[in-house]
């Protein structure tokens, strides 16, 4: 596929301005957020999946995504299609106010059930907010709301937000930012400030993922290698634990008509608290993670387009040797979605190499006493720094 990327001219051309939403000072560094037209197209397919427009319809659906006899490949298609379309992707960009890695920028790519509140947690961020620690480590920090979550565009949740297409979205975020688009959108919207003006292009860029944000991520360096300089994978590792506990761990209710209710088509399911501790919370009642946590959690969440994951087998384990960089997986040691709860001893690093075989580094690195969601457990700060130190220890 050609590469497609949008420059200022183009979005002028179309009429199409990036809409500001505010400037925030944070404590390390900048951040602004911009709603993006993102141009993107790939193949996509009509699945023969359950229609949901009813709590008893999402869980029908979850019951028979989790079927072991349901197929999670090309049998399941009905026919091939091409999505091509711009697509409104809500972002947040991110500066440190004086740091030699200000150059470096991380592309951060969320998983299901959340929007990229995920890195940068409200409930005490200085405890929880990746997005600040990360200012805090000297790196700039994309984060956006992948397609049909949060604050980017909600489209059909069967035929349009499906993973390959979510994967040349990834593709071409990084590319307006590695050719200036995104920095020179940033530093035109409103409030105009000094700490966006002159921004230089970055240097190097670092793709960082979170659970099916890192299954996108991993395709990502797999197909397009030559466009990142280093990938950080967290709660995710393919193997035969993974997703082994199925679709009813979500416990799911029909997001538009759920409590509360989201805006949304038919097809987006949304997972109930239960649901939530189900695949997000993990460790030690007592050490690792606190009911306040859990809650903040459960506020936070999103629906999800069930198109997802029946597309997802098309960018599940691919071979990749242009990624010449190195790669960190950090595992959450009590991780129930990705490793049945347990992800000690679970990586293969000759495996993996193998996926990766000209890799510069491959490091598996476990946080322990922590569930899925890394972020929103009591020793997040720790895992942080297990990634800022091996960036470091591979010069970024």
């Amino acid at each position: 596929m050609a590469a497609v990327f949008v420059t200022a001219s183009w979005l002028l051309f179309y009429g199409i301005s990036a809409s500001p939403i505010m400037s925030l000072d944070r404590p390390d560094g900048y951040c602004k957020q911009l709603n993006i037209p993102v141009f993107a197209t790939a193949p996509s397919a009509i699945y023969n999946i359950p229609r949901v427009n009813s709590n008893i319809e999402a869980t029908a659906w979850a019951i028979y995504d989790a079927t072991r006899t349901t197929p999670h490949d090309l049998s399941n298609i009905l026919k091939n299609t091409t999505t091509s379309d711009i697509f409104n992707i809500h972002a947040q960009l991110c500066i440190p106010k004086a740091s030699a890695k200000k150059d470096i920028l991380q592309i951060a790519t969320h998983g299901l059930h959340y929007d990229s509140r995920y890195w940068d947690s409200e409930y005490q961020p200085a405890n929880h907010s990746y997005v600040d620690a990360t200012l805090k480590a000297g790196y700039s920090i994309l984060t956006y709301d992948r397609l049909g979550t949060g604050q980017s565009d909600h489209p059909d949740a069967y035929e349009v937000v499906q993973a390959p297409l979510e994967v040349e979205i990834l593709k071409q975020l990084t590319l307006m930012a590695r050719n200036g688009t995104l920095y020179n959108i940033a530093e035109k919207a409103d409030p105009v400030g000094a700490a966006f003006s002159a921004l230089t292009n970055p240097n190097k860029i670092v793709h960082v993922g979170h659970s099916f944000g890192s299954v996108l991520t991993s395709s990502f360096i797999a197909k397009y290698g030559n466009l990142t300089d280093g990938a950080i994978i967290t709660g995710y590792l393919f193997g035969q634990f993974l997703a082994s506990t199925g679709s009813t761990t979500f416990s799911v209710d029909y997001a538009a008509t759920s409590s509360p209710p989201y805006d949304r088509p038919s097809g987006y399911v949304v997972c109930k608290r239960d649901g939530i501790q189900n695949i997000f919370f993990g460790g030690d009642l007592k050490t690792a993670f606190t009911p306040e946590l859990l809650n903040y959690g459960n506020a936070i969440k999103q629906p999800a387009p069930i198109g997802e994951l029946a597309s997802a087998f098309w960018i599940i384990n691919e071979y990749g040797p242009s990624f010449k960089a190195p790669i960190q997986y950090l595992l959450p040691e009590f991780d129930f979605y990705v490793c049945r709860g347990d992800c000690n001893n679970l990586a293969n690093k000759t495996q993996l190499m193998g996926r990766y075989p000209n890799a510069t580094a491959l490091d598996v690195v476990i946080h322990p006493n922590t569930g899925h969601a890394l972020p929103l457990h009591k020793n997040a700060t720790a895992g942080f720094q297990l990634t800022y130190d091996f960036l470091a220890k591979n010069g970024l």
